[in-house]
């Protein structure tokens, strides 16, 4: 329990502390760090979404048409409803939690356990200016970045793909996307896409520079635990927005009082 309360405490103390440096991601090497993290999270990762993302948006329209007798109306709205709102984000967020989150997590422990950290400070290098901030906000842009490319690419394989499996046209699926899409859809994945790169980066980083000790065997510690607690997250956070929005929790068993 207490383990708890200082992990909680501490990821609040990061929060602040992220936030209240954003004007230093204008420094030069910090600015560097940034734009690697990026990179490193966001476009090295694209490659590796599109078939996938592509395979998911014509499952959803297939699935819906064909095996539940759907028709294209149903289908369109289901696959906004799971692409944008759900399946785009979290696909993103898994992404982001098994390249960036064991990689963050693994450098800054291992920075901390062979005194790297150790010898930023007696450099006057803040801690949280250099490792920090830019692998918070690098990974929360490069979350959002790939929630919009799999939302995307997953929409427009359906489109272009689907019509080959369920006896419905291209321009049919189309035309009833842009009739039903709203743009609180899009401001929707938004925000949970900026919020599940904030708690996985964050999430990494305060476990990679709090290892349970300083010896080799903390590194694949601080990665299990890391890892694990950012897919919690990332689960709390949905299930949040998904009671706020829709009103229902743990599939239905918990609803609001609407």
């Amino acid at each position: 329990m207490l383990q708890a309360l200082r992990e909680i405490e501490g990821g609040i103390q990061l929060s602040l502390n992220v936030a209240a440096r954003l004007p230093r991601l204008r420094r030069a090497p910090i600015l560097d760090q940034f734009l690697r993290q990026i990179y490193f999270t966001g476009v090295t990762a694209a490659g590796g979404v599109i078939p996938r993302a592509c395979g998911l948006g014509v499952i959803i329209i297939a699935v819906m048409m064909d095996m539940l007798d759907a028709d294209v109306d149903l289908a369109v709205k289901i696959l906004l409803l799971m692409v944008f709102r759900e399946i785009g984000p979290l696909a993103a967020a898994l992404v982001v939690i098994l390249r960036t989150g064991t990689a963050v997590s693994a450098e800054v422990a291992m920075m901390r356990v062979t005194g790297q950290t150790r010898a930023l400070r007696y450099l006057g290098i803040d801690l949280y200016d250099y490792i920090v901030l830019p692998r918070v906000v690098g990974c929360m842009l490069a979350t959002l970045a790939l929630t919009f490319y799999v939302q995307f690419i997953a929409v427009a394989g359906g489109l272009i793909l689907s019509p080959y499996i369920i006896e419905a046209s291209f321009w049919e699926l189309t035309n009833r996307l842009f009739d039903l899409f709203r743009p609180v859809d899009f401001f929707y994945s938004t925000i949970k896409a900026l919020l599940f790169g904030f708690a996985i980066a964050a999430c990494c980083c305060w476990h990679g520079l709090n290892p349970p000790d300083l010896t080799n065997n903390a590194v694949p510690k601080v990665v299990t635990k890391a890892v694990t607690q950012s897919m919690m997250l990332v689960l709390l956070i949905n299930a949040v927005f998904a009671y706020l929005v829709f009103g229902v929790l743990f599939f239905g068993l918990v609803k609001a009082n609407v």
